[in-house]
């Protein structure tokens, strides 16, 4: 597929906020009953209006960077306070086997593929309102809880961002809407910043120097009612490891008061991508997007250990009402 060319992008922006800081179809379709179903396989119409039951090992298109003309830097310019703006590049949709976690919870680690998958957990009251003061708190209490039990020697923890992220299917629906390119939240120089800008002067002194370290780690939970599931608009999470250095490209973020900086992801061969299917408001996901202390690769090399994230479509051709989905998305600096 052709890239995109420079445009309004939505980013990472919210439709609640708390912070420190297709066309649609009328015709109803039925999937195969395999469990892997790729991005072109056949889709029978069904007169139910259930939408299929996506799951297993999917074959979807990814978004990868694709560079600004004429050699200018990649940059951002936010010009919304929900996180929407102007950016000078592109992505290029690239087809991808995304490869399902459901069953096989136990065997991802935080420190070795960047992410950490949680169940069981007490669901939030459906909808969630991030403006009512008490319900911050629980979100914010209960957050705490999750990364003091999964994140190691964290002695002091600092929400910076809490966000309700949503994607609709329905034609002309309103930003904002979840990021779909593929990005790591922050470089080395933007965690810096974020220290310098979140915490202590003290405390982010001592950050900058080396002498505490810093982890910024993201968790996602999905908010949805009753026992409903996530069936569309997946979190896609790239293992650590299979992206190199070299397939990151640093993107400034302008915005009114300062500058941040994340990186954007370069396609490449020997890249490992995963989604949890069926989610639920009982279940989420921790991710470290930065490290200050390196982590090892399987040949004993040192590499930082950051994840890289982007939303994708579950659904199948065919089926382009598919199902909305809403994300509570929360960021912190953890200090040890």
């Amino acid at each position: 597929m052709p890239p995109t060319t420079p445009s309004v992008l939505s980013g990472l922006a919210n439709i609640s906020i708390a912070s420190n800081d297709e066309p649609s179809s009328s015709q109803k379709y039925f999937s195969s009953p395999f469990k892997s179903l790729e991005d072109d396989a056949t889709v029978l119409p069904l007169k139910e209006s259930n939408p299929p039951d996506v799951y297993g090992d999917l074959v979807r298109p990814l978004h990868f960077f694709a560079p600004p003309r004429y050699g200018s830097p990649p940059r951002f310019l936010v010009a919304h306070p929900n996180g929407s703006g102007i950016k000078n590049f592109g992505t290029t949709p690239t087809k991808v086997t995304i490869r399902d976690m459901r069953n096989k919870e136990h065997r991802f680690h935080l420190a070795l593929h960047s992410f950490k998958l949680l169940r069981y957990l007490p669901a939030y009251p459906y909808p969630l309102d991030l403006q009512d003061p008490q319900t911050i708190t629980t979100v914010h209490n209960s957050i705490t809880d999750i990364i003091r039990l999964n994140v190691t020697s964290a002695n002091q923890i600092t929400i910076f961002s809490t966000a309700i992220l949503k994607a609709k299917n329905t034609v002309g629906a309103p930003y904002p809407n979840v990021s779909y390119p593929m990005q790591v939240d922050q470089t080395p120089g933007g965690a810096i910043l974020r220290a310098k800008r979140h915490l202590t002067p003290d405390i982010a002194a001592q950050v900058a120097m080396g002498t505490l370290s810093l982890r910024i780690v993201t968790v996602y939970r999905p908010i949805l009612p009753g026992d409903e599931k996530i069936t569309d608009h997946q979190l896609c999470l790239a293992e650590s490891l299979s992206i190199p250095d070299d397939y990151l490209v640093p993107v400034e973020h302008v915005y009114p008061d300062r500058v941040g900086q994340t990186y954007a992801v370069k396609h490449g061969h020997g890249q490992r991508f995963w989604y949890w299917s069926h989610m639920s408001s009982s279940e989420a996901i921790i991710v470290q997007v930065y490290d200050s202390l390196l982590g090892c690769d399987s040949l004993g090399l040192e590499r930082m250990v950051r994840g890289a994230t982007g939303f994708f479509r579950v659904m199948p051709r065919g089926w382009e009402e598919g199902k909305d989905a809403e994300w509570l998305v929360v960021r912190a600096l953890v200090v040890a």
